[in-house]
């Protein structure tokens, strides 16, 4: 009898590679991020809020313009019979101020500009974490989609396996110890593949966080494709880099330099101010009455009448009936010297004097921080080469071993446990390979990052390496020449080998 094992593996991978009809690209799904994802879009409404405050700043430094309206009727009664006076009385004022001097001010609007620039800086930092976030969400949904593919493969083909050792049991080529581990393989391959199955649901739910809209399968790595070493290959540059260009430590560096400008504002609550004012006012008086001759001067446009009582002198009563207007028009200078305010402005400066040895400190942080990340991918990446390189010699390895044990079964040499443990080995050995790959690709987007050099170039160039995902690959199985089992010509020679 010819076992079955080697003429099915053949078929495994042909059975098993999924479509790639629905598979998306890195590039397609960071388009899409760019309009849907959360943390980005927060981060460009900050930018455009915080934008605000240049121009609120500038406007201290600009004229102030303000007017005012007034109306108002009033009623006087007099004692000793005379007789209750009516009126009324409107205006109106025009004020201009111009800072001229004002310390205070114009270091607010040095400020204003240096929040732009922050904001501006936090919103170029959130799109390149958007590059990195999104990266790692899709290699990690590869990986799993990867590792998915494989344990499906290992089912399939221990399946087979299960039923080869089961044909050969029963024509008595074969122990029962053959078909008992082929068994023990296959009830873990199910375990596998449902843990498998879950991991790529939690892998596909953060990539859909990130565009949302859910995603069922992502574009693989070309086959032969060569991962980019970091460019330059001199670490040291890519750390000494991270020191100044790296948003983090600009970031600090702004906020830094904002400490400083609001100690010196607080100093400014010590030095005097110098305004341009001018001011424009009409005002108009109603009649108020014989009783006080039209009193109360002091402006209106408005009339009123008074009641002329007995006794009155009728000339008196005709210049009640009058009323008057007056304007005023001023211009000057406005000096302001700040004298004593309880001691709080010399709190505010030793208050602002702390908070920029704070920012000082938080940016030293900042800077080793970023040297520590740019270290940290630089090895990231050219570790992962050279472990990239020494897995490809090891899945050589693996797939002839596989060859060399499934050679050694057909001839009697080798058990089913040795396929099955050199078959482990090959799909193990895939599956390093292939995280390894996706870790240097992550590791070299977090490199650009920390220098604050990775772009949407860089996404297109990432994408350039990958393909419509074809998991023969990762799936296929090694296929020897079948040659006759030496049990064949012997069926008892199996049960023999049977323990006491």
């Amino acid at each position: 009898m010819r076992p079955m094992f080697a003429l099915a593996l053949s078929s495994i991978s042909a059975g098993l590679a999924c479509s790639p009809a629905m598979a998306v690209g890195l590039d397609q799904l960071y388009d899409e991020a760019l309009n849907t994802d959360a943390q980005l879009q927060s981060a460009r409404a900050s930018l455009a809020a915080d934008s605000e405050q240049l121009p609120q700043a500038r406007a201290k430094l600009l004229p102030q313009l303000s007017a005012s309206a007034s109306a108002n009727e009033q009623r006087t009664e007099f004692g000793g019979g005379l007789p209750a006076s009516n009126g009324n009385s409107n205006g109106f004022v025009v004020s201009l101020t111009q800072p001229l001097i004002n310390v205070a001010n114009w270091q607010g609007y040095q400020q204003g500009q240096i929040a732009l620039t922050t904001a501006q800086a936090q919103f170029a930092a959130a799109r390149q974490d958007l590059i990195v976030r999104l990266g790692q969400a899709y290699f990690d949904a590869l990986s799993a989609q990867d590792s998915l593919a494989i344990v499906r493969s290992q089912k399939a083909s221990i399946a087979e396996q299960l039923e080869s050792a089961k044909h050969s049991f029963d024509a008595g080529s074969a122990t029962i110890t053959d078909t008992n581990e082929a068994q023990a393989k296959y009830d873990q391959a199910i375990s596998q593949e449902i843990a498998a199955q879950n991991d790529l649901e939690v892998k596909l739910a953060s990539l859909e966080q990130i565009v949302g809209h859910p995603v069922t399968r992502v574009d693989g790595l070309a086959r032969g494709v060569t991962l980019p070493p970091p460019v330059p290959a001199d670490m040291q540059q890519w750390v000494d880099a991270a020191r100044d260009t790296n948003y983090n430590v600009v970031l600090k560096q702004l906020t830094t330099s904002n400490s400083q400008r609001e100690t010196l504002k607080a100093k400014a609550g010590h030095y005097p101010s110098l305004d341009l004012v001018a001011s424009y006012s009409k005002s108009s008086l109603g009649a108020a009455g014989a009783g006080n001759f039209g009193g109360n001067f002091g402006g209106g446009f408005g009339s009123g009448a008074g009641t002329i009582g007995p006794g009155i002198p009728a000339a008196a009563a005709e210049l009640g009936n009058f009323g008057a207007y007056y304007t005023n028009a001023t211009v000057g200078v406005q000096l302001t010297i700040p004298l004593y305010e309880g001691g709080a402005t010399q709190s505010r400066v030793r208050q602002t004097l702390a908070l920029e040895d704070k920012a000082q400190a938080d940016l030293d942080t900042a800077r080793r921080s970023a040297a520590l990340s740019a270290r940290q991918a630089f090895l990231g990446v050219s570790s992962g080469l050279a472990q990239v390189r020494a897995l490809e010699t090891a899945e050589r390895s693996a797939r002839t071993s596989l060859e060399s044990n499934l050679l050694g079964y057909q001839v009697g040499v080798r058990i089913n446990i040795d396929v099955l443990n050199a078959q482990d080995q090959l799909f193990s050995a895939r599956r390093d390979l292939a995280k390894a790959r996706y870790d240097t690709l992550v590791n070299s987007l977090k490199l650009k990052a920390s220098t604050a050099s990775l772009t949407d170039s860089d996404v297109l160039s990432l994408n350039s390496l990958l393909s419509p995902t074809d998991d023969t690959a990762l799936t296929a199985l090694p296929v020897v020449p079948t040659v006759p089992h030496p049990r064949t010509a012997n069926p008892a020679a199996g049960r023999r080998s049977l323990p006491p």
